[in-house]
């Protein structure tokens, strides 16, 4: 694929129909470029820990002395994954876009954000159509099969959010895999996968975005929706707006997970590396702890039925 760039007024340049989106910003040395005021940036409250590296994978063992990054890395990005990456006033914005930024002035490497479908994401990696998927991806041994990951930079696990006049009725243990009740699940991520293999009675319904899921839970289609912890503690945080007290987190993790950005195989020496050196350079200066505080203001992990509850 071919990078042609963004029109003037920040539109977006399309490739190959409606498959691939370059959106109307790239990211320079640093510099977001576009069009319209900067993304609000909320205070942080409770930091969540960020994943440390020694949970490292096959694409960079150690490499110290990491070659240096292509002048230019077209990024693969699923915009509908808030707070990691969601559009926002026709912008790119989250926890994934701002380590772009980041890493774009550490290096002097051009990055383009290629706004690709979640399902698309490693065809386009491996027909190079994009260098690096930065999408709030966790790290499973299927995926590592076809793509090789970076060191984590977010540790994560699958959570419910239920209404919050349902919560007596689906907080308890076990209580969301019984008959008849139905739970929504995002298609081809670790949250369906974990329904299909640990809820065996319930009813699964998979949706193509977390937008269309919650949406089916306020309108009472489903009765809980499971996802990544950083959707719960959004959904649920009371900084989104007065609709979020409709819905109750289930704070216990039903998972162990870890969020990386993923190359080709072929290039886990090279960009892998690279990425991982800019990575450690961001957690030794601060700058990663920054950003997942800027983007994910309350974290809960419940450790017991008393704390599954709303957050206030």
């Amino acid at each position: 694929m071919s990078v042609i760039g963004t029109t003037t007024d920040g539109r977006a340049v399309r490739h190959r129909g409606a498959r691939l989106r370059l959106v109307g910003f790239t990211l320079l040395a640093g510099l977001l470029v576009r069009t319209g005021p900067a993304a609000a940036q909320e205070p942080a409250t409770t930091p969540p820990a960020a994943a440390t590296g020694d949970a490292r994978t096959a694409a960079s063992p150690s490499a110290p002395q990491a070659a240096p990054l292509p002048a230019e890395l077209k990024v693969g990005i699923t915009p509908n994954y808030p707070p990691l990456a969601f559009e926002r006033d026709g912008k790119i914005v989250g926890i994934e876009p701002d380590l772009a930024a980041a890493l774009a002035k550490q290096t002097g490497t051009r990055f383009v954000l290629v706004s690709t479908p979640w399902d698309e994401l490693p065809e386009a990696l491996n027909s190079r159509e994009v260098d690096v998927v930065m999408s709030g991806m966790s790290i499973t041994e299927r995926r590592k099969q076809t793509v090789a990951f970076t060191s984590p930079y977010l540790a994560i696990g699958q959570m419910a959010v239920v209404r919050s006049e349902d919560l007596a009725r689906l907080g308890g243990a076990g209580a969301l895999d019984q008959k008849g009740v139905r739970v929504g699940v995002q298609r081809l991520t670790t949250g369906a996968r974990y329904a299909r293999d640990e809820l065996n009675r319930a009813t699964l319904v998979e949706f193509g975005s977390v937008e269309s899921g919650i949406e089916a839970l306020r309108e009472k289609r489903i009765d809980a929706f499971i996802h990544d912890a950083p959707t719960v503690w959004r959904l649920t945080g009371r900084f989104e707006d007065d609709s979020s007290r409709a819905l109750a987190g289930l704070y216990r993790p039903l998972t162990d997970e870890k969020i990386a950005w993923a190359v080709r195989k072929a290039d886990a020496g090279t960009i892998g590396a690279a990425l991982d050196a800019g990575l450690a350079k961001l957690r030794a200066d601060g700058t990663l702890e920054q950003i997942i505080d800027r983007w994910i203001t309350v974290r809960k992990v419940a450790k017991g039925p008393a704390e599954l509850a709303p957050a206030k």
